[in-house]
């Protein structure tokens, strides 16, 4: 526990906190219905997409994740995983945005049901229930209210991702795309106000040099070649991400999706250099930490920041986290309701139906998060897991299915994501990462290789969808 909380702290956090409560019941006035509850309406501006992508993609990865890389390898952190991540999606917003805009499914797995047929919709749905835990966000408010009053991580845990059910249940997209408005004002002003003391603490560059290892400054740090193929991968998860393709369909068109991801690319950018100097900054501060680089980075924060503006420090970084969880959470829940129940149980389900289990469902994801989320030492370990998951299972088949021009079969669909999924948690819980290899490493390109051999067999989907006879 922190010796430079002040009560005043404590204030700034529970304004923000009654902020975003407000501002979600505020907005559920704007839900008339489903469409409005699952999609915002499909109306969405350009500030909008672009605030609610920017906020979204920043969860613990992005800030813990980033500035833990960077306090353990140095600038590696920002060359091996900020650059690669962010101008891969350059083509993401290019002709993969656009392409979502113009279907008419707004989930992973409805899409992947057009695509192919409905067991592999129901596999990713599967897929993207365990990833709309979030268990890594979890894992850092942990941290931070572990850090600042000593309490037990899963207490905090607990009580952030109860604030974010509670909002997003009142208005669904709506309360999550302005609450995400807010807190992307937030995280941005707040991080670049740290940036400036510790920054000036350290003596700039000259005093880094002095403090922290050679090695930090090398493009690659002291990392291997898997450790950075690893990092260069988690960069394309993006490709199959459930929350950006909400975001794509929920736009008023497709040329704002397109605008909106590339105008994120730029914020992005800056984003990552800032918080890769203020891991920097922590190495240099706090050496001593370097078992614990989290917590290291959060007293940085503490130690050099007045009474109230530590708190909207910490609210700033809050602001990342809880506006990834209540995205991810709306879209695991989503998917339970439309790719699931509904299609398997409820084929009549009226609109006041579907947003009831829609919010029921958010509860569920929100409370197994908690319970699994402690099982991970450190924010990264998280991140690395469960992004390797949905990586290796999602990416071939996702992609595949919207660009593949050769032969495209049900089993080829279905074949990659089980492989990816079934390697992966074989690979680290049944095999206990055989020769320290990580298991993205294998499942990945088992998922690929899959996707390929299966489309071998069964009828082309395309051929059957042409040879359809024509309804009268």
């Amino acid at each position: 526990m922190v010796e430079n909380w002040h009560v005043l702290d404590w204030l700034a956090v529970a304004l923000y906190l009654g902020t975003m409560i407000f501002v979600g019941w505020y907005v559920a006035r704007k839900v008339k219905n489903s469409t409005d509850f699952l999609m915002a309406g499909r109306s969405l501006t350009y500030p909008m997409v672009v605030a609610t992508l920017a906020a979204t993609w920043y969860g613990s990865g992005a800030v813990f994740g980033t500035a833990q890389l960077a306090y353990t390898s140095g600038i590696a952190a920002f060359i091996v995983w900020c650059i690669p991540a962010h101008l891969g999606r350059i083509p993401l917003a290019l002709w993969v945005a656009p392409k979502v805009r113009g279907l008419k499914e707004t989930t992973i797995p409805a899409l992947l049901g057009r695509l192919y047929a409905k067991p592999v919709a129901i596999l990713g749905a599967l897929l993207i229930l365990c990833f709309s835990t979030r268990i890594m966000d979890i894992v850092s408010v942990g941290f931070m209210g572990y850090t600042v009053t000593g309490l037990p991580n899963w207490i905090t845990g607990a009580v952030i991702v109860g604030v974010v059910i509670v909002y997003s249940l009142f208005g669904g997209l709506w309360s999550v795309v302005m609450t995400d408005v807010l807190q992307f004002l937030l995280m941005t002003t707040l991080t670049l106000l740290l940036l400036v003391p510790v920054w000036n603490l350290v003596g700039g560059f000259d005093g880094l040099s002095a403090t922290i290892p050679a090695e930090h400054f090398r493009p690659t740090g002291d990392m291997t070649i898997g450790q950075m193929l690893i990092f260069f991968l988690l960069g394309f998860q993006v490709y199959a991400d459930p929350a950006a393709y909400q975001r794509f369909g929920a736009s008023n068109n497709a040329g704002t999706a397109r605008r909106a991801y590339l105008t994120c690319l730029l914020i992005w950018l800056a984003f990552d250099t800032v918080i890769t100097m203020l891991g920097l900054c922590a190495r240099s501060l706090y050496p001593e930490l370097i078992e614990q680089p989290n917590i290291a980075f959060l007293t940085m924060a503490i130690d050099n920041l007045p009474p109230f503006l530590t708190g909207l420090y910490m609210c700033s970084i809050l602001a990342v986290i809880m506006s990834t969880m209540s995205s991810f959470y709306l879209v695991g829940a989503t998917t339970m309701t439309v790719d699931l129940v509904k299609p398997l149980f409820m084929p009549h389900m009226n609109d006041k139906q579907q947003i009831t289990l829609t919010r029921l469902f958010m509860v569920v994801i929100g409370l197994c998060g908690v319970l699994m989320a402690f099982q991970f030492k450190t924010v990264l370990d998280a991140v690395i897991f469960l992004g390797g998951l949905y990586l290796a299972s999602a990416f071939a088949p996702v992609l595949g299915g919207l660009f593949w021009k050769g032969r495209l079969t049900v089993a080829g669909g279905f074949c990659s994501m089980l492989v990816g999924m079934g390697v992966t948690i074989v690979w680290k819980f049944i095999l206990g990462t055989p020769f320290g290899v990580n298991a993205m490493l294998v499942a990945l390109p088992a998922s690929i290789a899959f996707f390929f051999i299966g489309n071998m067999f069964g009828e082309d989907i395309r051929t059957r969808t042409a040879n359809a006879p024509v309804s009268k």
